[in-house]
């Protein structure tokens, strides 16, 4: 015989929901994040393409914010002292040279890019996220190819300045953290203030207030947060456990606009959509293994988990067994129409297919519904030709 937990009874959470919400502190809190924010109305706190553009905006000094080029002075003052820069001990940033300088977004997946008369500075933003496929190197080769006669600068910039997790990239960049660009701004309005727009004071303020509550966490409201959670742990840990699933969110709106395309859906997975056209679905055999409907074929979008790319591909599942090689030749017989055809790789699972739409899941969970499906229909519209092309061609084949 089992005894139920004393923690599992409704009545009990109920009451400690309750309160919960009669906390005053708790409402101090609700009180304090109501208090107008440009950048928390957004909903683009953790957004690294929000920060990336609103620093780029910040150190082009060719715009409206007033500033001239003292932001990107005073943050290339910083970068150049660094022991990793080739400008190390440069520290007169009223002596550096900015005339004509060009501040790029997302130059060749770049985050910034800052192209000054005889440098060039790379700054990888990294918010929730780390460094991955080998993107640090990756970045190195290219501006070292395109800017070959000037001096490189690689900035890794993090909420706490950490490490980049490629092997041997911290040898190259340097660790520059949110801290820095916070004290940057204090300092500038705490000067400057009387001779800049009030706009412009506005802004900033909002953005290094928001940057220290929700990327540093060390604002008297975080402490005040932390002493309500322990206060009310089993109440909070209910909410959160309970909270919708962003992956889980997302999926309802390629749902629809496969279904609106015409496409029927596949196994289920969470993050990810899978389908082919009706035609093909009615004449696929069950496989023996792969997918959970054991589908021999299908187009998969993992919309999640990449975080800057839905990606799309065509796949054979190693449950397509005597059917694999047909089906593939099918594919390879109409190759060259294909824009995105690639060469088959993997041993289980073959991929000849590959589409990638931008598409910041972290970033569009919190946009308007519409915004989203009107996203999505594109990703799915844009990669409709290919499939129903590639899906035709394999449907001959299960016909033969």
């Amino acid at each position: 015989m089992t005894t139920k937990n004393s923690d599992d009874d409704p009545r009990l959470i109920l009451r400690r929901l309750e309160d919960l919400v009669r906390d005053i502190e708790f409402e101090k809190i609700e009180l304090s994040r109501r208090e107008p924010n440009i950048f928390n109305a957004l909903s683009i706190s953790r957004r690294e393409l929000s920060h990336s553009n609103f620093l780029a905006w910040l150190f082009d000094p060719k715009e409206g914010h007033g500033l001239g080029s003292l932001v990107l002075r005073k943050f290339l003052r910083e970068v150049f002292s660094d022991d990793k820069s080739d400008l190390r001990g440069f520290i007169d940033a009223d002596l550096m040279d900015v005339n004509g300088v060009e501040i790029r977004r997302e130059w060749r997946n770049i985050d910034i890019l800052i192209l000054l008369p005889k440098d060039v500075v790379v700054v990888e933003n990294k918010v929730d996220t780390s460094d991955h496929s080998r993107q640090l190197s990756k970045y190195r080769h290219i501006v070292g190819e395109a800017f070959a006669n000037r001096k490189k600068h690689f900035v890794y910039l993090t909420p706490e300045g950490t490490s980049p997790q490629e092997d041997g990239e911290d040898e190259y960049y340097i660790n520059y953290s949110y801290h820095n660009i916070v004290e940057i701004l204090e300092r500038i309005l705490e000067v400057y203030s009387e001779n800049m727009p009030e706009k412009s004071i506005s802004y900033i303020g909002d953005y290094t207030t928001m940057i220290r509550r929700n990327l540093l966490m060390n604002e008297s409201i975080n402490q005040k947060a932390m002493e309500i959670y322990r206060a009310h742990k089993e109440a909070i840990d209910f909410i959160i456990e309970n909270r919708p699933d962003p992956a889980s969110e997302l999926l309802p709106y390629f749902e629809k606009a496969v279904t609106n395309a015409g496409l029927a859906i596949g196994s289920p997975n969470k993050g990810v959509i899978r389908f082919a056209t009706p035609e093909l679905m009615s004449l696929m055999p069950k496989g023996t293994a792969g997918w959970p409907n054991r589908e021999p074929f299908l187009f998969e979008i993992d919309f999640f988990w990449s975080d800057r790319w839905a990606t799309a591909k065509a796949i054979i599942s190693p449950g397509a067994g005597e059917h694999s090689q047909r089906l593939l030749e099918a594919a390879k017989a109409i190759k060259n129409t294909l824009k995105d055809w690639r060469e088959p790789t993997g041993k289980q699972w073959l991929t000849f297919w590959a589409h990638h739409a931008p598409f910041v899941a972290s970033e569009m969970i919190a946009e308007d519904p519409e915004e989203i499906q009107k996203r999505v229909t594109k990703i799915i519209e844009d990669m409709k030709p290919a499939v129903v092309q590639i899906c035709g061609a394999i449907a001959k084949a299960f016909q033969a």
